[in-house]
């Protein structure tokens, strides 16, 4: 998850804090190792002489805003400064960036480089000519864009042309608790049907009934998996240019319904899981329900490889992380990752510097710091962008916690999916989650899910053939 807090309907969900959130809504329902890829040749950030460049200042906006990260991030900034004399960088932490942003354009107060995760907002980036698409100073300084993994790519190119320079990935995969799985005498999961045996399996009673132990559940009542899980079935959102809902085709979003509803069925009553969340400890603390035990099963992004370390006291004793397994069958990172966002330098259309130029190279620098980038990636917990630094992340992280090698190797993928651009992609979140919470509540019947589908991306087309005049 970007930024560690952020981005909640976008990534794959923390479960601790959705089972809370759940608790009001069920109850109103009545619920290392080498990289198989070559290394590239080192690209060393731009660099141009204090004689060829007026001495200038840019502000760059940043969405890290805790201290630890800020620090972390210093040495990036740090690197550019000192190859490029002519350029200082000050760095401005800001919450909230996408409203931030928004104010800044309307004005007149844009910074100069922005860092931010607006994955899936790209379109709304486009339509408002608040940034600028990178292809013209790329060409121009034959820019190489395979210095990023191919999901890097995707994550920042929306109608032809690529709006942002990654930073980092946020990529998905599933952790398993080794003690309890040995105990119950199962392996980690391949597939959706073994997580599915698994989870009902792993259910756990007390003497009055209620819930000590759940398997694995996309979440219980608010939603926040519906939209990851549909695109691991195979649910389009939007048109590679934005213009044209997808939501209908298919039946990717239909099967991931059922899914859902399958496993949040196996808790019985609204009642036990709303019990059940009000016995879960802190997220982020030695009570988390992953560390306990308390859910053995948990998608979550890379970050989470820190928690046992961080707050596990050595519990539990065996874990691990394997690729979230798709509903074909076993799961494999050549053929399929979900990355779900990412963080990346945006260039504002009218920059308080007034110089674009400068900006360019700014950001170009910062985006190919990869010792810098790899070792704040160390500390940050996401996966880097940059394949030099992703190699060099490799080297540092896979060594001591070789969890991390399976986000590295989804990382790499070829075959990554990303989230989908459009100006009316929060309408689309938001009504998706709201179809699949009245499915599982019994609201809409089965027969009618597909049609309820199709109706859904008609009325999103409409809205979107009046935002762009389509």
């Amino acid at each position: 998850m970007s930024n560690r807090s952020t981005r909640r309907t976008r990534s794959i969900t923390r479960l601790g804090a959705v089972l809370v959130a759940a608790t009001a809504v069920v109850a109103g329902a009545c619920s290392g190792g080498e990289s198989a890829d070559p290394a590239p040749t080192s690209v060393s950030p731009t660099t141009i002489q204090a004689a060829d460049r007026t001495p200038v200042t840019l502000e760059l906006w940043s969405s890290f805003t805790d201290q630890v990260s800020i620090d972390a991030f210093r040495p990036i900034v740090e690197r550019c400064q000192a190859d490029n004399p002519w350029l200082t960088i000050n760095y401005v932490a800001k919450d909230d960036m996408t409203n931030a942003v928004t104010a800044a354009a309307e004005a007149g107060t844009l910074p100069d480089v922005i860092q931010a995760d607006f994955a899936g907002g790209l379109a709304k980036l486009q339509a408002s000519g608040a940034v600028l698409p990178l292809d013209e100073f790329a060409s121009r300084d034959g820019f190489d864009w395979n210095q990023f993994t191919p999901g890097a790519q995707k994550l920042v190119t929306f109608d032809g042309a690529k709006w942002g320079l990654p930073l980092s990935l946020d990529t998905a995969a599933l952790f398993y608790n080794g003690d309890v799985l040995a105990e119950a005498g199962l392996q980690p999961p391949t597939s959706f049907a073994e997580i599915e045996a698994a989870a009902e399996q792993l259910i756990q009673r007390g003497p009055d009934g209620s819930i000590q132990r759940i398997g694995w559940v996309p979440d219980v009542g608010d939603g926040s998996s519906v939209i990851p899980l549909g695109l691991l079935y195979g649910g389009k959102l939007f048109s590679e240019d934005g213009t044209q809902v997808l939501i209908g085709e298919g039946d990717g979003w239909a099967e991931s319904f059922r899914m859902q509803k399958r496993f949040l069925d196996l808790l019985g009553p609204p009642e036990d899981a709303a019990r059940f969340a009000a016995s879960l400890g802190a997220y982020d603390s030695a009570q988390n329900f992953f560390i306990t035990g308390q859910v053995p099963l948990y998608t979550e992004l890379s970050y989470f490889t820190t928690w046992p370390s961080r707050f596990g006291q050595g519990k539990p004793a065996e874990w691990g992380v394997v690729p979230m397994p798709g509903p074909d069958g076993v799961a494999d990172a050549e053929e399929f990752s979900l990355i779900s966002s990412g963080n990346s330098f945006f260039l504002p259309a009218d920059p308080a510097a007034g110089d674009p130029e400068a900006s360019w190279l700014a950001a170009e620098c910062m985006a190919t710091a990869a010792q810098q980038i790899a070792d704040f990636e160390v500390v940050q917990g996401n996966i880097p962008a940059n394949i030099e630094a992703l190699r060099i992340f490799e080297e540092i992280e896979a060594t001591k916690v070789p969890e991390y090698q399976t986000f590295i190797e989804l990382a790499r993928s070829p075959n990554a999916t990303v989230p989908g651009n459009s100006v009316v992609i929060e309408a689309a979140y938001d009504e998706l989650t709201t179809l699949a919470l009245r499915y599982r509540r019994g609201e809409v019947a089965d027969d009618q899910l597909q049609s309820e589908i199709e109706a859904l991306a008609a009325r999103l087309q409409d809205e979107l053939d009046l935002e762009t005049g389509g």
